[in-house]
């Protein structure tokens, strides 16, 4: 095997039994893993202080997939090229980012959570067929989802946000309405690709229909929304090769347009989006967007580290004192990266993005790559990469999604047969 090879196995090779049974526990660690993480549960069900428990989860998922993985014989290799490299040094580089906070407990359990959650999405690639990846995927999402349904229609004291800013609108099992939203839009999404490739109809229309209900109702139009634009990202790249690349390329120009949003902030000082003659804020995004920014000077190199931006009692106390209302979240992952890594950290998730479309490219044109799972993957870290717009879910450690994104980036590290390169 190539010595260059990061996915070869150092184990011996395991018997048919024992490879199959290791594979059933990852795919059945996948579907647990995304029921615990995907989002904070309601308190009703699991109390403020025992959210912890949800994390732990995840983690033991994640350490039980590492462990099963060494007894699975690799079905991707993964090639040490400059793709990977950046993608790699980003996440070493968040993670260690952790030495330069105050480190806090939380912050050092973020760290190594990421750590962990880095080596697990190179298991799970190199490890498990992406269609199969999909499917427990998409279980654990249906579970969410349909309870929520439960949850919101026999039990709205919990289902249903009777907040006077959410007034009726469904959040499920869990604690924010966005949630259960998002959850229901990356379902949308899953749900379609697996139609595309062979489910039956009556399965997905059940589960298609069940995720939207609950995207309408948790009135996020706009994940719903962005969760079709995916599927038909998935569909006409499916019909025409020339669309698959020009989508190829999305996920580099969001990254440049997210730069340009920052410098815009940066320059003007402004706390919203000036067009015209309106004013945009994205329901006050915008303003946590700016305050973020305008502490971009005392950190730009290396940025406050993971964690150690909100966690600043000084600088939580006085956004909560101007504006009477305080997030631990940037609700916007591009300025999350900024912020927590610095310029560096920003310039390295950009390299990963943009090499990541340039090996897309490579890949299909000299079709080292199936051609479904390139729609999947292209489709999948569009919808990533756009709903980091309005939400923070790059540097969620736990987060399953989150972690998928890296996996579906290192799936496009692999090696180019020289045959192929020389006749695409």
């Amino acid at each position: 095997m190539d010595g260059r090879a990061i996915g070869g196995s150092i184990w011996q090779t395991p018997s048919v039994e024992a490879e199959n049974f290791a594979r059933a526990i990852i795919k059945g660690s996948i579907t647990v893993n995304v029921v615990v993480s995907m989002g904070t549960f309601h308190a009703a069900l699991l109390a403020p202080e025992q959210t912890f428990v949800q994390q732990s989860v995840a983690l033991l998922m994640w350490g039980v997939l590492i462990y099963a993985s060494a007894f699975v014989r690799p079905c991707l290799r993964v090639t040490f090229n400059l793709d990977t490299l950046a993608i790699v040094a980003f996440y070493a580089f968040a993670a260690l980012s952790v030495f330069w906070t105050n480190l806090g407990p939380a912050a050092l359990m973020k760290a190594a959570a990421l750590a962990i959650t880095t080596l697990g999405a190179f298991c799970l690639i190199t490890r498990v067929d992406i269609d199969d990846i999909v499917t427990s995927t998409a279980r654990g999402l249906l579970v969410l989802i349909a309870a929520s349904a439960i949850c919101a229609v026999f039990f709205p004291d919990i289902g249903v946000d009777q907040s006077w800013m959410h007034n009726g609108q469904w959040q499920g099992i869990f604690e924010s309405k966005q949630t259960l939203g998002f959850a229901g839009a990356y379902l949308m999404f899953f749900a379609c690709y697996r139609k595309l490739t062979g489910q039956r109809w009556l399965p997905f229309l059940a589960t298609f229909l069940l995720a939207s209900t609950c995207v309408l109702l948790s009135g996020s139009r706009g994940a719903g929304a962005l969760a079709l634009v995916a599927c038909a990202l998935v569909l006409t790249s499916l019909w025409s090769v020339k669309c698959m690349k020009v989508y190829a390329v999305l996920p580099g120009l969001m990254c440049i347009a997210a730069a340009i949003l920052i410098l815009y902030f940066y320059v003007t000082g402004y706390d919203s989006i000036h067009l015209f003659d309106s004013t945009i804020d994205l329901t006050e995004r915008t303003f946590i967007w700016q305050y973020a920014i305008s502490h971009f000077d005392d950190a730009p190199l290396l940025g406050f580290g993971i964690n150690g931006f909100w966690t600043n009692p000084a600088i939580y106390d006085y956004f909560e004192q101007n504006h009477g209302w305080v997030l631990d979240n940037y609700h916007n992952g591009y300025i999350g990266i900024l912020i927590e890594t610095g310029f560096v950290g920003y310039v390295l998730f950009t390299a990963s993005v943009v090499l990541f479309s340039c090996k897309v490219l490579h890949l299909i044109a000299a079709r080292a790559i199936d051609r479904f799972h390139c729609a999947l993957i292209i489709g999948f870290v569009f919808l990533s990469c756009q709903t980091n717009f309005t939400e923070t879910t790059f540097l969620r450690s736990t987060m399953f999604t989150s972690v998928l994104l890296v996996a579906f980036f290192l799936a496009v590290c692999r090696p180019v047969p020289a045959s192929r390169a020389q006749h695409g």
